[in-house]
């Protein structure tokens, strides 16, 4: 009897704190749903921390995290064009959110040198998808996170509704103490970067981003030139490149210019703090 007992309770309380199953694509996400959900969900996380949703190729036990999935929040990142598709076939119950549906979305180009060479448009359909790195969009992102939340699990409405505005605080925080950091830049301030990755990030704080490199794609040499030229006149002091690309150009750079290269990923899961120090390289510049 003790022992029908026993296996009675430990059936109850699985049941009871089973976790709802969220498949995301890049780790800030994972940040966003569980400052809303807590540890009432659990989280996988499809490109990992280092690596480049360029490149990315799922892992079997992220196919398995797929098939055992209650949905899959989005969020425009290149890579969902092809691998979503591939997923819906894997789970055909799994339900999907993009969690930037109505977040405004900016054309992404180039920075026009002064050849006047390079004016293409980004990847993406032309549309920037590191919607994430402006406080701005995170708060109606986790407004999306939260009705999805909501039409998935009604029970837990009020917890997750308190969760969000604590949230929606630490966001206006972050804000604040961005503005605070970047208030003694002039209108338009330039900083460059060689993934263009934060134009959301310089919209919102009255920037410009001066981007050199394309999906990964090193400048030529005629344009190295020019790129070196332009740090030069405009006094840069820092370039900005990512963990997840090469360095190699921006390096040669820096020899040649003697700014500082410093490495800063958009796909941090520590999101605010992450933002904070982008200010702060930027104010330092």
């Amino acid at each position: 009897m003790e022992k029908i007992l026993v296996s009675f309770f430990i059936l109850f309380t699985s049941l009871t704190f089973a976790q709802t199953n969220i498949v995301v694509s890049i780790a800030p996400e994972k940040t966003f749903v569980e400052k809303i959900a807590k540890d009432r969900v659990a989280v996988t996380v499809m490109v990992e921390t280092g690596s480049s949703p360029h490149s990315y190729e799922p892992k079997a036990s992220q196919m398995i995290a797929i098939s055992k999935a209650d949905i899959y929040l989005s969020i425009g990142v290149g890579f969902e064009d092809v691998w979503l598709e591939r997923f819906k076939s894997q789970n055909p119950e799994l339900s999907f959110v993009n969690i930037s549906d109505n977040v405004q979305k900016n054309k992404i180009l180039e920075h026009q040198h002064e050849d006047g060479k390079r004016e293409d448009e980004h990847n993406h359909k032309g549309l920037d998808p590191h919607t994430w790195t402006s406080p701005t969009n995170v708060a109606i992102m986790a407004q999306n996170i939260y009705t999805a939340l909501v039409k998935l699990e009604p029970k837990n409405g009020s917890f997750y509704k308190a969760n969000l505005d604590t949230f929606l605080k630490e966001i206006e925080e972050t804000d604040k103490d961005i503005k605070k950091i970047l208030h003694a830049m002039k209108p338009n301030s330039k900083f460059m970067v060689f993934h263009p990755s934060w134009g959301y990030f310089a919209k919102a704080y009255n920037l410009e981003q001066v981007a050199v490199e394309v999906e990964g794609k090193s400048p030529k040499p005629q344009e190295m030139i020019t790129v070196i030229k332009e740090a030069k006149e405009e006094k840069v002091k820092v370039i900005f490149t990512q963990p997840e690309f090469s360095d190699k150009s921006a390096q040669i750079i820096s020899k040649e210019t003697g700014v500082r290269v410093k490495k800063i990923s958009p796909l941090s899961p520590e999101w605010s703090q992450n933002l904070i120090n982008m200010a702060k390289e930027i104010a330092e510049n």
